[in-house]
């Protein structure tokens, strides 16, 4: 198509010749149709370009699901789901996301699992927050926070976690984890929440209260329990 596009284009000999300002004009149009051309299709070159990436990724597909059961995906999940993996870096737990999601798309006994919400969602979380996702799938995590209280003020300070049983060390950015909680929660997909009332500390000698103990857990939500069926995977090398 660009090859027949470029042979409208009137030559530079034509160009010169100022009495025929009508094929002028015609020559810069075309010539805007196919610059414009060139830059709608270069997503496709790009997948051209990436053909082995993309052979690899819909074999590791046709693996999970069983020929008998596929079935056409729908394209509010496919066609978006796609746009998100052309992007991720390949090996990574955000391409797997994807990936996991396609199968679930094309699998008439998985397809329940795959939400049309979800390809936008994998598309806002970072490698650390899908991470988060792949450990809270498999069990909730106790936190356990310690407060001072100064008692005349009636003010709580100096808030720190005294018992944090997520695995930190598996996040690449792992000071961010409450910034990861808050982002997913604002997915509706997981978040932290608090596990009975606070326990009060009282200073043994006065029986004043000098602090209290904050008891939460860190968990998906039930559409996160959804997501993480539909899209996260059950091993991860490295993880």
């Amino acid at each position: 198509m660009l090859k027949d596009l470029l042979k409208l284009i009137p030559s530079e000999e034509v160009y010169k010749d100022a009495a025929q300002p009508a094929l002028r004009q015609l020559g810069e149009s075309l010539g805007k149709v196919v610059k414009a051309t060139r830059f709608i299709l270069a997503p496709l070159e790009y997948l051209a370009a990436h053909h082995d990436r993309w052979e690899r990724y819909l074999e590791k597909i046709s693996k999970n699901v069983n020929e008998a059961n596929m079935i056409e995906g729908y394209p509010q999940i496919i066609i978006p789901a796609l746009e998100g993996l052309s992007y991720a870096q390949e090996g990574t737990i955000i391409s797997e996301l994807f990936i996991n999601l396609l199968s679930k798309a094309i699998d008439k006994t998985k397809q329940d699992l795959a939400h049309p919400a979800f390809p936008k969602i994998i598309q806002q979380l970072s490698p650390d927050e899908a991470t988060v996702l792949y450990f809270l799938k498999k069990q909730a995590y106790k936190l356990r926070e310690q407060a001072d209280f100064d008692h005349p003020k009636h003010l709580f300070f100096n808030k720190r976690i005294i018992l944090e049983e997520f695995p930190v060390s598996k996040l690449m950015f792992p000071k961010h984890i409450w910034l990861y909680m808050n982002h997913l929660h604002s997915l509706n997909l997981a978040g932290t929440w608090q596990v009975g009332n606070q326990e009060t500390i009282m200073d043994p000698k006065t029986n004043d209260q000098i602090g209290i103990y904050i008891n939460s857990e860190r968990r998906l939500t039930d559409f996160g329990h959804l997501f993480a069926e539909g899209c996260v995977p059950n091993n991860f090398p490295g993880l």
